[in-house]
């Protein structure tokens, strides 16, 4: 199974800068059109377990027209002081997800979790 981001066909993600604590930056060249790559930072900290504070989660553009491919979620450990990925599968994964829409949903940005 793999997770989408489907965006609305008004909420581009590539033209949207920031959208409530959440900051959305390209990590490839804008002009690779095929292979885009975002990453959707969170600009504040915030705890999703005892030890896990979600900084970014990565997506690719995907041949679905709207939907970006959800390519892993970084988080940062206290307890071990690293970076850790989390899959979006995942209880934390779905968790972070859910906090993004809410967010997102808030300042009219519609976008849906999709799995296929």
């Amino acid at each position: 199974m793999q997770h989408y981001l489907e965006f609305d066909a008004f909420d581009n993600p590539m033209q949207l800068s920031k959208v409530g604590n959440w900051v959305i930056t390209f990590l490839s060249p804008a002009e690779e059109l095929d292979t885009i790559q975002l990453a959707i930072t969170y600009v504040l900290p915030r705890q999703i377990s005892d030890t896990l504070q979600p900084r970014r989660v990565l997506i690719q553009k995907s041949s679905i027209e709207h939907h970006w491919l959800i390519q892993t979620i970084e988080c940062f450990d206290s307890a071990t002081n690293q970076e850790v990925h989390i899959r979006p599968a995942d209880e934390l994964g779905q968790q972070t997800l859910h906090q993004i829409l809410d967010e997102f949903d808030r300042y009219d940005v519609n976008v849906t979790l999709k799995v296929f």
